[in-house]
């Protein structure tokens, strides 16, 4: 085998040095069985180039972990994945390897070998929620039979698909001309088309490169200091111009480019060749559309690194290194929230997720935006969204140039002086204020309503209403004259509290609870019963008919509930059918407090089995103002509790008529699996009926004590 590994380290520090988009990005943030991890990025060089995955690879401890899927298939391998057992099938050439999640039993060719404890393949959520299966780039490779090794220079990991590594000269020729071949060879299915090759511009009018193929290309870039220049060598390409054996030129003259001349370099092999002519020496980056098929070179694009808190005391967000940036701001609602679009601009820490307070913004997201019908798509865009308090209704934000820094300042609002915590069991709510003050609470039990009155001298309050509606406070409304500034607060159901404040103090704090004195009868709980009449939903393989479980179930929480004095409504009693939309109508006319439909799950694979509970989430449907996880929450730990079930989670699932057009909190209920046998004897048998009707009741008395 030829090693040239003082060569290929040269050129890898090269291409880290040079180009944006081959440097690896620090410390992240991943979690894995639960538990976050702090990782180490790295990138990975695939016979000299960086491998590209829209999840990045990290070093975990001391392996370097890679997604399976995009590993493999850039060998050429089949993936395939089964959610049930949650195993991996890698199929290459006469190699059939099965990866099991957490397990350090791998099958390879149906001959079990153990991993250690490093390298058993981990399903890693990254900070965006994008969940994927990773192993270690090692045992992956070799089990594939690929050279897998260590750069020391440039601390990069690299594999190598052929015993044959080329020497690549690090000062060539740089005009694409064409070397005479005695013979032309032909061209195979696996050759890349290279369909044109442009000079496009974004938005800002600003001009990049666009490599339009077939497939996705590789290549390697290599950039030449003396003379500014910039090679890209398409490997396995075809160029497919009126003239590719001639150099063909594109004059761009801009600030950052000269010109652009690109022809059919190689054609045995074949290799496409494109020279970028730069003004001077440059940062650039290429990325890639997500069916591989556009490349674009970007130059002197900016780079998003951080958004921090003003380091000055203003009460604002600030973004370093961004002099002279264009940007866009949008609001958008449902729920509310203001997006920051910098353009012509990359994202280079893989920190997609900020915990930052500042007025109204309560948290702040970032990624890589791919734009939409109000841009190019030739645009790079770091979309930033300030997530607002909840409550908050038409924000604004102020942005502000200072030097190179780009200063977001949030417009005063009353969630500068007013802070609610809905994280323990109590309510608290606290009112800042300038000095210490006294102060008078008065509470309406008949109204429902808290009237706060603070000394006008003393407090920066401005006058408003503000509409909550989080299944406890209606609204928040300030009042101020000369004297007095009363914070009134408007709750949906009586309630007991206690001053946890000083008589006189600085910080208003009150703690509130749902008055445990008050009746259940004055809660209308709707029950829906799934399917029913022409709609048998699932059926088992024994003929088990869904919708007979579901309204044995549902008649049962009936009768416990009303057992407690609730004001129970049922959307069928009996075998009929209910349209889905006039099952969510049901409890909007009767201005229900919770609605719960009842179900049971079915499956092709017959081990699945277990409790799942579905919910809407807010702002998915019109009458969605309020959380709705809590409920599902809920439920689904009170009926675990009753039954002993598996856990199949808390699914979002907005799509749900039931559940989407319903304005009350609602869930829907999978009770379980007909399609499991174990589980259908259960599902079908009275005893365990009544087990889960407990724990659906459990749940709606656990949510109404707590909410």
């Amino acid at each position: 085998m030829k090693k040239f590994l003082f060569l290929v380290s040269l050129l890898t520090l090269l291409l880290v040095v040079n180009s944006v988009a081959f440097g690896a990005n620090g410390v992240i943030n991943v979690s894995m069985n639960g538990n976050k991890v702090q990782v180490k990025e790295v990138n990975i060089l695939m016979d000299g180039q960086a491998l590209k995955s829209d999840v990045p690879s990290f070093i975990h401890i001391d392996r370097t972990l890679v997604p399976i899927r995009f590993v493999a298939e850039r060998f050429g391998a089949k993936v395939d994945w089964d959610q049930p057992t949650k195993t991996a099938t890698v199929t290459h050439k006469d190699k059939v390897v099965k990866l099991i999640i957490d397990s350090d039993k791998v099958l390879l060719n149906n001959e079990t070998k153990t991993l250690d404890k490093n390298s058993i393949p981990k399903l890693v959520t990254f900070a965006n929620n994008d969940s994927r299966t990773m192993v270690p780039v090692r045992f992956i490779s070799e089990i594939l039979g690929y050279e897998v090794g260590w750069d020391e220079n440039s601390e990069t990991p690299y594999i190598n698909s052929s015993d044959d590594i080329e020497v690549i000269d690090l000062s060539p020729t740089v005009d694409p001309e064409v070397p005479s071949k005695p013979e032309t060879p032909e061209v195979s299915q696996k050759t890349t088309t290279i369909n044109s090759i442009n000079v496009v511009k974004g938005s800002t009018g600003k001009n990049r490169l666009e490599i339009k193929s077939n497939q996705s290309i590789k290549f390697e870039p290599l950039f030449l200091p003396d003379s500014n220049k910039l090679i890209i060598d398409i490997e396995n390409a075809v160029l497919k111009t009126s003239e590719p054996d001639k150099p063909s030129e594109i004059k761009v003259n801009d600030a950052n480019i000269s010109k652009v001349t690109y022809s059919q370099y190689k054609s045995n092999p074949y290799v496409t060749r494109i020279v970028v002519e730069l003004q001077d020496k440059a940062d650039y980056g290429f990325y890639t559309s997500d069916d591989g098929k556009t490349t674009i070179l970007a130059i002197e694009d900016y780079k998003f690194n951080n958004i921090e808190i003003d380091k000055s005391g203003n009460e604002a967000l600030v973004i370093d290194n961004v002099e002279g940036i264009q940007y866009n701001v949008i609001k958008l609602k449902s729920p509310e929230r203001i997006v920051i679009d910098l353009l012509d601009t990359n994202l280079t820490q893989k920190v997609y997720e900020y915990n930052l307070q500042v007025g109204f913004v309560n948290k702040v997201r970032v990624s890589q935006f791919s734009g939409d019908n109000n841009y190019s798509p030739n645009d790079r865009i770091v979309r930033i969204v300030l997530d607002v308090v909840d409550g908050v209704k038409d924000p604004n934000v102020i942005v502000t140039r200072d030097g190179d820094k780009l200063i977001i300042t949030p417009e005063k609002s009353i969630w500068d002086y007013i802070s609610y915590d809905v994280s323990g069991t109590d309510r608290l709510l606290s009112i800042k204020n300038n000095d210490k003050v006294k102060y008078d609470i008065d509470y309406n039990l008949n109204s429902k309503r808290m009237d706060i009155t603070i000394p006008s001298e003393d407090s920066d309050l401005v006058e408003g209403l503000t509409s909550l509606n989080d299944n406890f406070i209606k609204e928040i409304r300030v009042t101020k004259n000369s004297y007095d500034t009363i914070v009134s607060i408007q709750f949906k159901r009586g309630i007991e509290y206690d001053v946890i404040s000083d008589r006189s103090a600085k910080l208003i704090q009150v703690a509130f609870r749902r008055d445990p004195n008050i009746p259940y009868n004055d809660k209308t709980i709707v029950i829906d019963a799934g399917h029913g009449g022409k709609d048998p939903g699932a059926i088992s393989p024994n003929g088990t008919q869904e919708k007979s479980v579901n309204l044995q179930v549902a008649l049962k929480v009936q009768q416990l509930l009303e057992s407690m004095g609730y004001n129970v409504i049922m959307t069928r009693t009996d075998d009929t059918f209910v349209d889905l939309y006039e099952r969510a109508n049901i409890a909007n006319r009767n201005n229900a407090d919770l609605f719960v439909s009842v179900h049971h799950n079915s499956t092709i694979n017959n081990a699945t089995n277990g409790l799942e509970i579905l919910y809407c989430p807010r702002g998915s449907g019109s009458g969605k103002t309020a959380d709705q996880y809590p409920l599902a929450e809920t439920m689904s730990k009170s009926i675990l509790s009753k039954t002993g079930g598996v856990d199949r989670g808390i699914i979002q699932r907005p799509g749900l008529v039931v559940i989407r057009e319903s304005n009350m909190p609602a869930v829907l209920v999978e009770v379980g699996y007909l399609s499991n046998n174990e589980e259908e004897k259960r599902i079908i048998s009275d005893a365990y009926q009544n087990k889960v009707a407990e724990g659906i009741v459990l749940g709606i008395q656990n949510y109404l004590d707590m909410y």
